[in-house]
């Protein structure tokens, strides 16, 4: 059985891991990572809860109203709290005891409140939810600011995260032959400066696991750790990095980590899975330019303004379209009754997604008011608006009714269109061989029905009308199967242009207005477009309504301009946003733990000089994301055990100042990738299509043709890498539990770090998937294929593929006890299994140290 497993609740000493049943048991009470404190509640209530209020309920309860209705003000916590005649209106963590809560859920007529009509479901989740995490209110905790002459407090106008970078004085350390490099010498000095020495390094097998999970999101195979382990050089680790950081996986990755923050996923809408056919080529692009290491001040330009972007060739042109699904692929509310309201709700979604991913920013919070914390007026929240307002984001049909998102025909090549023309000839045929088909089957479904109802009303004997109602039933059945081929066929089958859903300048750009209180239909002075003044760079950008195009002029919303303003080096949020990133991806936490919010409701970065550093160096690379993780791999910081220190501890119990290394959970993804990977039944295909929308049965044919519930994947499909795989909004399909239950982050939402939870319901679905019991049996299959290992070879061999690392000998004894144990009462196959099972349940498969 697996020899080791950590506690890190207590000192991380090493001992035997349970027995293999009660390690099934047992592993949902490993690690639970503590949360570190964050402002999402505020910002929750900033972009749901402050606007709804303000639409629904200040025309009647707020300070500004003309008449006050029952005494009720709803425009400040403690008003909210002291309630009105009725009583206290909101009743902090508890929904079903707020007043304001039965009143908007119409329960009694007397307390119905809004009088113009109910909230939607959408708003009334958003409200109950923000009771239930008692009802935050940013007011309450911001302290009285003294603004300067500027209008900024003083805090604003010097917070770390805005300041220009700066060359930090690398520091002076005493043991001076540890730091292989300035980045360790920035941790050393912290570190001494507390009286704290760094634990050991991590033991060879440990480092590289480490290294390809967090590289790849794989663990490594048995003949990655021997080309390892083999090389002796002092340049075996650098050999080993760049080798990972080669690996197509590597993009597969960090690609992932870049969807968590663009909202992306398979389908559109949030209450109907209505499929994104052409969603796929987003996905794909992001890892492509992870893989090809694009530059990362690009790869900002292309996902903002691609579309308007000078290209050289079709290629060019054709990434940098799909490029702008960044904007393009949300959960936009297409069955939104009031298109006013769903368009800057589109827009508000676009400008948060921008802050928090690139900026570091809630820049949301400044849609019905001043921000709070931040120096962002409302007027720049709405000269961004005005950016996207001028964008095409969402189709139109005569009606104004929005379809879907706008898609851009890419350019093909002429051997793609030859291809296409023949694959749409043998769809013609097999449509017209189809409809043929359906029209004889509906044709004797009437007859058969018309014999019946002949054979009821003439008596026919008994038997005879069971076997015509027989057929008759299958008939109406195989009509129902063909109608339902036919429209997938028709709708999904037929070969297409390649399509991107993509931005688009309109036609005739505008300026956005003031929305007084966050509301579209109660509009101010208009706003002209413009970017941030929180950052200022020389010169400002200026955007005009059109830019000079080669010989004549283009028509401009001004995302070029944006775009250039994001990725100019004298911006400093950019790369601190993105060093932090990976420094959070490898080490499990940012320096700024607040990786979405860097502003004065974020957290202040443990170690500000090392991230200036990193920021600077990022540029310095010219923006090459695998050459800032190659310096940090590299590091003697990454490559420090996860050992526990008594002394350490004691005086930084989160490691904060980095004395070890964080041992922390797989990901959702790459635990499932992981146990694919170990059974041997991963796929290396990659890209194309996640959709199965070419498999029968799987939709609903409605108009438009959504999702059924009950989407189902084909072996091939369900062999591939997770990122591969259809995300869907809200929860994920059922086969894909894993995913659930695991913290896999709503792609409704901007991510940067994702939750991780310990539930019950995990230990019971590693105890009890069909998933991980048919790959324990794949395991256990290929284990004794080769009949010529003893029993202790092949556990030699299992945990070297699981565990990335050899096995010890009670391992062994332990394991083949448990074997003998249980080949009394089992098969041998399915008694291997079982400790396959065991295996990829315990904590040290599901761990990453």
């Amino acid at each position: 059985m697996p020899g080791r497993e950590y506690n890190e609740c207590a000192s991380d000493a090493v001992r035997p891991v349970a027995p293999p049943l009660i390690a099934l048991f047992a592993c949902a009470l490993a690690v639970a990572q503590a949360p570190s404190a964050d402002s999402e509640p505020l910002e929750f209530f900033e972009s749901k809860i402050r606007p709804l209020l303000a639409r629904h309920c200040y025309a009647c309860h707020s300070s500004r109203a003309p008449t006050v209705f029952g005494d009720l003000l709803l425009d400040s916590r403690a008003t909210l709290l002291q309630g009105g005649r009725s009583g206290q209106a909101v009743v902090p963590g508890d929904p079903d005891a707020s007043l304001l809560i039965q009143a908007v859920s119409y329960e009694s007529e007397r307390l119905s409140m809004p009088p113009t009509g109910k909230l939607s479901a959408r708003e009334l989740a958003d409200l109950t939810e923000w009771v239930r995490l008692g009802a935050p209110w940013p007011q309450v905790d911001a302290p009285a600011p003294t603004t300067t002459a500027a209008g900024e407090t003083p805090a604003e106008a010097k917070h770390w995260a805005w300041e220009p970078l700066r060359e930090p004085k690398v520091p002076e350390v005493n043991d001076a032959a540890w730091p292989r490099g300035n980045l360790d010498r920035f941790v050393l000095a912290k570190l001494e400066a507390k009286g704290i020495a760094p634990v050991g390094p991590a033991d060879r097998y440990a480092l590289l696991r480490r290294l390809a999970l967090d590289l790849t999101g794989l663990p490594p195979t048995p003949n990655q750790l021997q080309t390892f382990l083999q090389d002796r050089s002092p340049s075996a680790l650098e050999a080993a990095v760049d080798r990972l950081l080669a690996s197509p996986a590597f993009g597969e990755r960090w690609g992932r980590h870049w969807l968590d923050l663009s909202g992306y996923a398979d389908t559109l809408g949030l209450g109907r899975r209505i499929p994104a056919r052409q969603a796929w080529r987003y996905r794909d692009y992001v890892i492509d330019a992870f893989n090809h290491d694009k530059p990362y001040d690009r790869f900002m330009r292309e996902q903002v303004a691609g579309d308007v972007l000078a290209f050289e060739s079709d290629a060019q042109r054709r990434e940098q379209v799909v490029a702008t699904g960044f904007l393009a692929i949300g959960p936009w509310a297409l069955v939104d009754a009031d298109k006013t309201q769903l368009r800057m709700d589109v827009i508000d979604n676009q400008i948060d997604t921008l802050g928090r991913s690139i900026l570091g920013l809630t820049l949301g919070c400044a849609r019905c008011h001043d921000h709070k914390f931040d120096p962002i007026p409302q007027r720049e929240y709405y000269a961004l608006a005005g950016i996207f307002a001028s964008t095409k984001t969402l189709e139109a049909r005569m009606s104004g009714v929005f379809s879907g998102v706008h898609r851009t025909p890419l350019p093909e090549t002429p051997p793609e269109l030859m291809a296409r023309a023949e694959a749409l000839r043998r769809w013609q045929r097999d449509y017209d061989r189809m409809v043929a088909d359906r029209q004889e089957a509906e044709t004797l479904r009437d007859r058969l029905a018309a014999e019946l109802k002949a054979a009821g009303d003439g008596g026919a004997d008994a038997s005879a009308r069971d076997a015509l109602k027989q057929e008759a039933a299958a008939a109406a059945k195989e009509a129902t199967r063909l109608k339902q081929e036919t429209a997938r066929m028709r709708y999904f089958a037929k070969p297409i242009p390649p399509m991107a859903l993509a931005l688009a300048d309109r036609p005739v750009p505008d300026d956005a207005s003031l929305h007084l209180g966050g509301d579209p239909h109660q509009l101010g002075e208009r706003v002209p477009r413009g970017v941030l003044s929180l950052v200022p760079l020389d010169p400002h950008p200026k955007i005009a309504n059109r830019r000079a195009i080669g010989t004549g002029f283009q028509k401009s919303s001004g995302r070029l301009e944006l775009a250039r303003w994001l990725a100019d080096p004298a911006n400093p949020l950019p790369a601190r946003v993105m060093a932090n990133r990976i420094w959070h991806h490898l080490f499990g936490s940012g320096l700024a733990r607040s990786v979405d919010n860097l502003g004065l409701l974020g957290e202040r970065p443990s170690h500000p000089e090392l991230l200036d550093y990193l920021a600077l160096r990022l540029q310095r690379l010219d923006w090459s994301v695998k050459g800032l993780i190659r310096e940090i791999a590299l590091s003697r910081t990454y490559r420090l055990a996860a050992s526990h220190d008594p002394q350490a501890a004691a005086s930084d119990p989160e490691n904060r100042l980095l004395w070890r290394a964080n041992r922390r959970r797989l990901q959702a993804e790459t635990i499932r990738d992981a146990v694919l990977l170990v059974s041997g039944a991963l796929s290396v295909e990659a890209g194309g299509p996640s959709l199965p929308l070419g498999s029968p049965g799987s939709l609903n044919m409605g108009q438009p043709p959504f999702l059924s519930a009950q989407l189902k994947l084909d072996e091939n499909v369900r062999r591939r890498r997770t990122v591969y795989l259809p995300t869907l909004r809200k929860s994920q399909l059922p086969s894909l539990d894993v995913l659930n239950l695991f913290d896999f982050p709503d792609p409704n939402a901007v991510t940067g770090r994702r939750n991780a939870t310990t539930v019950p319901t995990q230990a019971l679905y590693l105890m009890n998937s069909p998933f991980l019991l048919e790959h324990s049996q794949a395991a256990a299959k290929a284990l004794l294929a080769d009949r010529a290992a003893s029993d202790e070879e092949r556990v030699r061999a299992f945990l070297l593929r699981a565990l990335g690392r050899p096995a010890s000998t009670e391992d062994i004894e332990r394991a083949v006890a448990f074997l003998r144990d249980t080949e009394d009462a089992l098969e041998r196959e399915a008694a291997w299994a079982r400790y396959c099972h065991a295996v990829f349940a315990s904590s040290e498969f599901l761990f990453r140290s």
